[in-house]
């Protein structure tokens, strides 16, 4: 019998980091929205919003940048058509 993955064990994990650029956060509520809609999807570690952007740090084992900027759409926003930078992380984020 297979013993199920220990999430709290560091060597089953990896963790990512993307900035996605948005066309307008707008006001506190809106950029909650979005940050909601991040945090609801299973792996998503942390979300940080600074000058235009989401910074998000989260488990390539468990969704997807994809998935992500999908919720990011379904709150009504709008990505802006520029590559993501997933090899750096915010400095405020854990890595």
């Amino acid at each position: 019998m297979k013993n199920k993955p220990d999430p709290t064990d560091s060597s089953l994990s990896e963790k990512m980091a993307a900035r996605i650029e948005v066309k307008e956060l707008g006001d506190p509520a809106h950029q909650k929205e979005i940050t909601d809609a991040i945090e609801a999807l299973d792996g998503v570690l942390e979300t940080k919003i600074e000058k235009g952007a989401l910074h998000v740090s989260y488990d390539p084992l468990t969704t997807t940048e994809k998935k992500i900027e999908q919720a990011i759409r379904s709150t009504g926003t709008i990505i802006k058509p520029v590559t993501t930078d997933t090899e750096s992380a915010h400095p405020d984020l854990p890595t």
